[in-house]
């Protein structure tokens, strides 16, 4: 497990073409912002190519009437996250692919400045830019996510201050946020892009999970900037909704990825956390939100064959293992992390790394 794959023989990422793809879903209110900055950038070689899940807003209308230049991609029904970036690069052409949520925008030198880190990081991956809040450009998104002891990701530098040091040199991390998320076509082909299955929720980290796997590395490059409303979309869905699919996603993702000596001490803390949790839930009074954590378990036992599928095509993908990942990429806060993170309070945890 120690060959990895060489540094990218890609085209010259300042002269590549970029596909920008984005999925939206009654977003009409966030398009303009994030297609005329688009539109601006000092990388001309693009192409911006907007997934439309069926949305019942006049998004289609908007987009056709004002941005005849783009290209529009419809479905009739929602895809989600997952199947709307799936059917999206389906009709991309780009060396690079960016993924990009609706309900961003990002400054003129953006694609210039983010495709550059293919020409510095050897074995990269994906990547992913500087995320700032759109509405309080103090603070960070998030930088990156760490793989734990306890099978949740560390969220580095969520809601942190931006212009903190710490947050502004490149790094390694378990997983990318696919709200800026940037990747080379040679790879996609090579593992895909997101599991159908997977809806939304966690479907990036998946992705990232499987390009370590394969020997590549996802880091977090800061040299670019982009400005993110977070949760534009989401926050249309019931939370309980939400919490069936990251629930069924992560378990899922679990089966398809770790090495067996890893699942088994992963599975049953993770399904030893679930349980926790689903009576944390119904004490304070969200059935809905326990239930749906026993639909994504039960979802995981029904499908268990196709997911031994996918398992055994990953695995023999495999150059890098487990362990080795898990000494670039694996990070335990202190437990007051996980009160703040199930109190809604993280941005006040102080990180020590």
């Amino acid at each position: 497990m120690n060959r990895l794959p060489e540094k990218s023989a890609a085209t010259n990422p300042h002269n590549a073409l970029i596909s920008v793809i984005i999925v939206n879903w009654n977003g009409k209110k966030w398009l303009k912002r994030c297609l005329d900055t688009l539109l601006a950038q000092t990388h001309s070689n693009t192409e911006i190519i907007l997934v439309d899940n069926g949305s019942a807003d006049d998004s289609v209308e908007y987009i056709k009437t004002n941005y005849p230049s783009i290209k529009l991609v419809l479905s009739k029904t929602n895809l989600g996250f997952a199947g709307g970036n799936n059917l999206g690069y389906k009709h991309a052409h780009g060396e690079y692919i960016l993924l990009l949520n609706n309900d961003t925008y990002v400054e003129p030198e953006f694609l210039e400045k983010f495709v550059a880190a293919y020409a510095e990081i050897p074995r990269l991956g994906s990547v992913q830019c500087k995320l700032v809040l759109m509405y309080d450009q103090k603070h960070l998104d998030v930088a990156g996510s760490y793989w734990t002891s306890s099978s949740f990701l560390y969220h580095y530098g969520y809601g942190k201050d931006a212009t903190d040091k710490r947050y502004n040199q490149k790094m390694p991390f378990f997983s990318n946020k696919g709200a800026a998320m940037l990747l080379r076509r040679d790879i996609i082909e090579e593992l895909g892009l997101f599991d159908d299955d997977f809806w939304c929720y966690y479907e990036e980290t998946d992705l990232c999970h499987r390009l370590w796997v394969a020997g590549y590395e996802c880091w977090y490059y800061p040299n670019a900037t982009a400005y993110h409303a977070m949760g534009g979309t989401s926050l249309l869905f019931p939370n309980d909704f939400i919490q069936f699919h990251n629930f069924k996603n992560k378990l899922l993702s679990f089966l398809k990825n770790f090495q067996l000596r890893t699942l088994i001490t992963v599975i049953p803390l993770y399904l030893l956390v679930n349980f926790l949790l689903s009576i944390l839930w119904l004490i304070k009074g969200k059935p809905k939100h326990a239930l749906a954590l026993y639909k994504s378990i039960w979802w995981n036992a029904k499908h268990f064959k196709a997911t031994l599928k996918k398992r055994q095509h990953i695995q023999s993908m495999r150059l890098s293992s487990d362990k080795q990942i898990f000494a670039q990429v694996k990070r335990n806060p202190s437990f007051s992390y996980y009160t703040k993170l199930f109190n809604g309070t993280l941005a006040e945890y102080e990180d020590r790394i």
